[in-house]
């Protein structure tokens, strides 16, 4: 859906819940709802029952005034504009709300100290809503799709780049620090996250953490890293072996992994059960007796965030819809030994799944 209609939809959802009035703090959910991208406001969305005046009311402060004004305006939102915190910002939203008793604010995003204040503020007690914008962002529309596949572009490029620099021994340091240099150079924002490069023992550890280590020759290599593009954001992961000749645990554990792998994304489809892709990718590994050796879940849906909903997981009940996107990344990991990774960004639509990380899977450095 456009920016335009998510207010739309999310009123309808505040009809359906009795929810006269959200407030909500999460800045992403304000910029999915708004093109809003300051790193600071509040936003009030009235419910559906309210025809006429603003639908919302954006509020800010002083630095973002013309910014804000533009970005509103060029999504087409239909929420009001204030400029000022603290007491001001309490009494426009009060006006605002006026006449409405079912208050409910953002409880993810809020702090206590916050919620009291808007509580206080509102004279009457507000309460945490069981609207999640999120719940919208879980379902991406052609321009999102376009933006997240436009991440994975870049990052795919920038690693393809800096690849023959494994050869130099460089330490995990230095070569996570070119990888995100070359993805600003290509139009990123920034990386995704902080770039995961592991090698040798190092990789045993999933989110370990980029070291002064030397990359050598023998060295299994771990990179787990991702582009952001206009807020959206890749997510990949490729593991390498440094030499031309992989040792037998190397060769054993990468193919079981590629081949969990590929039963993962298989079965990323429209109206797949969730769980059936991290059974298929744990039960791959467990023809191979590596099965215990995964330790974490299989995947998450990749957006605005870098981890949102929905979550890849044995006990999900939910079902793939066109929109989603995902990641399906098994791996496995022998402590203190080695550690094998293969990750890619899936999007589900009514033609068909789309790979958004297409970077060669070629595991050999030499």
């Amino acid at each position: 859906m456009k920016t335009a209609q998510r207010i739309t939809a999310l009123r309808t959802l505040l009809d359906e819940a009795g929810i006269e009035i959200l407030i909500i703090t999460n800045l992403l959910n304000i910029r999915y709802l708004t093109g809003f991208t300051g790193s600071a406001g509040t936003l009030l969305i009235a419910s559906g029952s309210r025809s006429t005046g603003d639908l919302g009311i954006l509020c800010t402060d002083g630095r973002y005034r013309e910014q804000a004004a533009f970005q509103i305006a060029e999504s087409e939102a239909q929420v009001g504009l204030q400029i000022g915190i603290g007491r001001t910002q309490f009494e426009v939203s009060k006006l605002f709300a006026q006449g409405s008793s079912n208050i409910t604010i953002e409880e993810d995003s809020t702090s206590l100290a916050t919620f009291n204040q808007w509580s206080e503020a509102m004279e009457q007690t507000i309460r945490p809503s069981t609207v999640k914008v999120e719940t919208l962002r879980r379902f991406k529309d052609e321009f999102e799709v376009s933006q997240l596949r436009k991440a994975g572009q870049i990052a795919d490029t920038a690693l393809s780049r800096v690849l023959p620099r494994l050869k130099d021994e460089p330490t995990e340091n230095e070569f996570a620090a070119e990888l995100e240099f070359q993805m600003r150079m290509l139009g990123a924002e920034g990386p995704s996250f902080e770039t995961i490069v592991a090698s040798g023992s190092n990789s045993s550890m999933p989110h370990a953490r980029p070291t002064d280590r030397k990359i050598t020759e023998g060295d299994t290599v771990v990179i787990d890293f991702g582009a952001a593009f206009n807020g959206y954001h890749s997510d990949c992961t490729r593991t390498y072996f440094m030499g031309s000749t992989p040792s037998k645990e190397f060769g054993r554990i990468y193919d079981a992994v590629e081949r969990a792998q590929k039963a993962g994304v298989s079965k990323s489809v429209l109206e797949a059960e969730i769980s059936s892709i991290d059974r298929a990718c744990r039960d791959s590994l467990a023809e191979n007796q590596l099965a215990e050796f995964f330790t974490h879940s299989t995947g998450h849906g990749v957006g605005l965030e870098i981890h949102e909903l929905p979550w890849v997981h044995g006990e999900s009940n939910s079902r793939l819809g066109a929109g989603d996107v995902v990641t399906v990344e098994p791996g496995a990991y022998l402590p203190g030994e080695i550690g094998i990774r293969i990750e890619d960004t899936i999007a589900i639509t009514e033609a068909g799944s789309e790979c958004l990380t297409m970077i060669a899977k070629t595991p050999l450095i030499s």
